[in-house]
């Protein structure tokens, strides 16, 4: 009888994430793809906070990051930048972006992030900034680099934090304003880049990086949304 009950306390320990010995973790809403949390242009800028999950996803290409991972969808209406982050969470936290399918069986992985908030190390969180398009669907897997302490959570439903802010009327490589970022763009963000100066009306949607100047880091922005 001892020997049965003992067995029964050690499997239910196996089953708990690692260092929740004792504790139970209620596996939050957003856990699975199919409770994603919808997000909207009328959400932005968003800033929240949640729980990580209780179990591991480890995908068919055994790209197993994020652990523990819960999930965010945004169905984009603005095409611009966008900027993402999980600074100041609990444990090492890791991003990845989907577009068109959440997950890599149904979706395609279209960003990750990792070390960017400054400070990292230690902070060690993610920060992606991107170009969404509208018309496509993107969900965001937020979790940890590593199952185990100090990369994963040290307890179960530990905290973490995420922002986003995005699509300025600036910045939306649209310089032609047909509401497409096509060929017909490109002769108007290469006269803005070859004739700096102060970002005015005309000039507006070649600052794809919002910092007031048109540069070479706006013309990495630029080819990334011309060859999606």
């Amino acid at each position: 009888m001892v020997m049965r009950e003992c067995l029964s306390v050690w499997i239910i320990l196996a089953m708990l994430p690692t260092g929740a010995a004792g504790q139970e973790c209620v596996s939050p809403p957003n856990e699975a793809c199919g409770g994603a949390i919808d997000l909207t242009i009328d959400d932005l800028p968003l800033a929240t906070s949640g729980v990580y999950g209780c179990f591991n996803n480890t995908p068919p290409n055994g790209v197993d990051k994020p652990y523990w991972d819960v999930y965010y969808r945004y169905d984009c209406t603005c095409t611009g930048i966008y900027t993402l982050n999980m600074c100041d969470s609990t444990a090492d936290a890791f991003m990845r972006i989907y577009a068109d399918g959440c997950g890599f069986v149904l979706g395609t992985e279209y960003a990750t992030g990792d070390d960017e908030c400054p400070g990292s190390p230690p902070n060690a969180d993610p920060l992606i900034t991107t170009i969404f398009f509208s018309g496509t669907s993107y969900w965001f897997a937020l979790g940890t680099w590593r199952p185990n302490p100090p990369w994963g959570p040290s307890e179960p439903n530990a905290p973490f934090l995420f922002n986003v802010s995005a699509c300025a009327p600036c910045g939306n490589a649209d310089m032609n304003g047909d509401g497409d970022i096509n060929a017909l763009d490109i002769r108007g963000f290469v006269n803005e880049l070859l004739n700096p100066g102060p970002v005015d009306q005309a000039s507006c949607p070649a600052d794809i990086s919002g910092n007031d100047t048109v540069g070479i880091e706006d013309l990495d922005l630029f080819v990334t949304a011309l060859l999606s």
